[in-house]
C-alpha cells in the first residue's frame, strides 16, 4: 500500500510538469486589433503593486545657472563693496578741510586767509563783501581810523615778498567847498618793501612823497569841470569851479591837493606743500 500511493505521487508530479511545460509553449490567443473607443480591448489594472514605476526616482541636486551667476554677481557686489567702503573711508579721513593759518597777536586790521594771516597794526577797517576770507584770494577795506605810513605789516606762513602799491587822486579845495577830480588820479608801480622775519614797515605813504597826476591848466580845468557836473551841479556852479582853477597849471598847486585815495598790497609766499600762492588787500581812505 505504501508503494502504491508513492508511485501515484510521482505519477502526479509528472503529470504536472508536463502540463506546465504543455501550456507555456501554446500559441498566445490573438484578439485582433484595439479598437478605440472599444471598453472591452482596454485593459485596466488597478493593482498598485503593478502600476508602480520599477525605475528609481532619481532627485539630482541640480545647479542653476542663473542663480549662480545672480550669487557670483553678489558675492562681487559684496566684496567690492567691503573692498571699497574702507577705501572711502581711507580718503574722507585724509582729506581734511584746510586750516585757516595761525593768528598773529597784536591790534590792527587783520585778514585771515587760509595760507597766511595779515596784520596791519594800528589800523581799523571795514571789510566790503564776506568778512569769511578761507577761500578768497584778496579783500577790500575801507579804513575807520588810524594812519598807515611808517606802521608795520605782519604776516604768518612762508613768505617770500611783500609789494606795495598805491593810487592818489587830486582834491580842490577852495571857498565852494571840497570836489575830488576821480580823472586826475594816478596808481603806482608794485615796489618790495623792507622786512625781516615776516615783518614789513610801511613807507612813502606822507604827504611829501605821493605820486602826482600829471596835468595842464586845460586839463585840470576840463577835469574839474567833468566832476562838477559828475555831482549834478548846475551849470552856474560847474562855471565858479572851474573858473576856481583857471590859473593852475600842475596838480600840486593850490588850490589842488593830492591826497592818497588807496593802498594796496599783495602777499606772496609758498603754503605748506609747495604750492605758490598770491593775496593782495586793498585800504581805501575816505574823503
Amino acid at each position: 500500500m505504501v508503494c502504491m500511493g508513492t508511485r501515484f505521487t510521482q505519477v502526479v508530479a509528472v503529470a504536472a510538469v508536463v502540463c506546465l511545460f504543455s501550456c507555456k509553449d501554446s500559441p498566445s490567443k490573438n484578439h485582433g486589433p484595439i479598437v478605440l473607443g472599444d471598453s472591452s480591448t482596454i485593459v485596466t489594472e488597478n493593482d498598485p503593486a503593478q502600476l508602480r514605476d520599477m525605475v528609481t526616482d532619481l532627485k539630482p541636486v541640480l545647479t542653476s545657472s542663473v542663480k549662480q551667476d545672480t550669487t557670483d554677481a553678489d558675492t562681487k557686489t559684496a566684496a567690492a563693496t567691503k573692498i571699497d567702503t574702507p577705501k572711502k573711508a581711507a580718503v574722507a579721513v585724509a582729506a581734511p578741510k584746510p586750516q585757516i593759518a595761525q593768528p598773529i597777536a597784536g591790534n590792527g586790521l587783520r585778514a585771515d586767509f587760509t595760507e597766511t594771516t595779515v596784520l596791519i597794526t594800528n589800523v581799523n577797517g571795514k571789510i566790503a563783501g564776506k568778512a569769511d576770507l578761507h577761500r578768497a584770494n584778496g579783500a577790500v577795506y575801507t579804513m575807520t581810523s588810524g594812519t598807515l605810513n611808517g606802521n608795520l605789516i605782519k604776516v604768518s606762513g612762508n613768505i617770500t615778498k611783500v609789494s606795495q602799491r598805491y593810487q592818489t587822486m587830486v582834491v580842490v579845495k577852495n571857498e565852494l567847498g571840497t570836489l575830488p577830480v576821480e580823472s586826475l588820479a594816478s596808481t603806482t608801480n608794485w615796489q618790495a618793501l623792507k622786512g625781516a622775519n615776516n615783518t614789513y614797515r610801511i613807507t612813502g605813504l606822507d604827504a611829501k612823497s605821493l605820486d602826482e597826476p600829471d596835468g595842464n591848466r586845460n586839463t585840470i580845468r576840463n577835469a574839474v569841470g567833468k566832476a562838477a557836473k559828475r555831482h549834478h551841479m548846475s551849470r552856474r556852479k560847474v562855471q565858479e569851479w572851474e573858473n576856481s582853477v583857471r590859473n593852475v597849471r600842475e596838480t600840486n598847486q593850490k588850490p589842488l591837493y593830492v591826497t592818497l585815495r588807496s593802498v594796496m598790497w599783495k602777499i606772496d609766499g609758498k603754503d605748506d606743500k609747495g604750492r605758490m600762492f598770491s593775496k593782495q588787500i586793498r585800504i581805501d581812505i575816505p574823503m
